[in-house]
C-alpha cells in the first residue's frame, strides 16, 4: 500500500519512518520538502521515505494520513483541492488544542474528524492516533501493559484498512467507537491524556483498558 503523509513536523517523519519500517511505501510531504532542517531526519530514514510536496503526496497516496497541526490544515486541503483526495482513506490525527491557561479543546459543538469529512466530502475520514504523542504512536511500549487505540469513521472499510494499519504499527488493541462524530470523544480523550501528564508529570502515556 502506497500510503502520502501530509504534515513534515514530528508527527509525520515518526509516521513516516515507522510505516516504511512496516512494509509500506511512504512519502513525508511539507511546504518546503528541500529545506535544510529535514536534512537530519533524511540522514536517517535513508531511502526508505521521500520528502515531497504536499500535491505529490496526494496523488502518491493511496490512503492519506493528516499530520497538520490545526490551524493549517484547511489551507492546505484547499491548495491540494479536495477532488484529488476522493475516495481515498484519510486518517487525521489532527487536535484542535489551546494550551494558554491550561490545555482545552478549541472547538465546541464539534470536532476536527467531523470538519475534516465535511471538508473532504468525496474522502473516507478515519479518526485515530491522536489520543497520544509521536514519541509511542509507533510499538508503544509500556511494563505495566499494552495501551488502547480508539478509531472512528462513517466508512466500515476504511476502518478495517485503517485497523490493518494500526497493528503493524505495534497497537494490539483497537477499538472502533462508531461513525466520525465520535471523533469528538477521542478529541476528550486526547485532553484528558494531556492533562494527566501534566498533573504526573509523565510525558509519553496513553490509556489502557482493563480486562477479566
Amino acid at each position: 500500500m502506497k500510503i502520502g503523509i501530509l504534515g513534515s513536523r514530528h508527527v509525520g517523519k515518526a509516521l513516516g519512518k515507522g510505516l516504511a519500517m512496516s512494509g509500506y511505501s511512504v512519502v513525508v510531504s511539507g511546504r518546503e520538502p528541500d529545506h535544510p532542517k529535514h536534512a537530519a531526519w533524511k540522514q536517517e530514514a535513508g531511502d526508505s521515505v521521500k520528502m515531497v510536496s504536499f500535491h505529490e503526496a496526494a496523488r502518491f497516496g493511496e490512503t492519506i494520513i493528516l499530520a497538520l497541526p490545526w490551524d493549517g490544515l484547511q489551507d492546505v486541503l484547499e491548495t491540494i483541492g479536495p477532488v484529488h483526495l476522493n475516495n481515498k482513506t484519510v486518517i487525521d490525527v489532527s487536535n484542535a488544542v489551546h494550551f494558554d491557561n491550561g490545555p482545552r479543546l478549541l472547538l465546541n459543538g464539534s470536532s476536527t474528524g467531523e470538519i475534516v469529512q465535511q471538508l473532504l466530502p468525496g474522502s473516507y475520514v478515519v479518526k485515530t492516533l491522536n489520543i497520544i504523542s509521536d514519541q509511542i504512536m509507533v510499538h508503544p511500549h509500556f511494563d505495566e501493559g499494552s495501551p488502547v487505540m480508539f478509531m472512528s469513521g462513517n466508512d466500515p472499510e476504511s476502518k478495517e484498512q485503517v485497523r490493518a494499519i494500526l497493528k503493524d504499527l505495534g497497537w494490539s488493541t483497537v477499538v472502533d467507537l462508531g461513525s466520525i462524530s465520535q471523533s469528538r470523544l477521542q478529541e476528550s480523550i486526547m485532553l484528558a491524556c494531556v492533562i494527566s501528564e501534566i498533573q504526573l508529570q509523565s510525558p509519553g502515556a496513553a490509556f489502557a483498558l482493563l480486562t477479566h
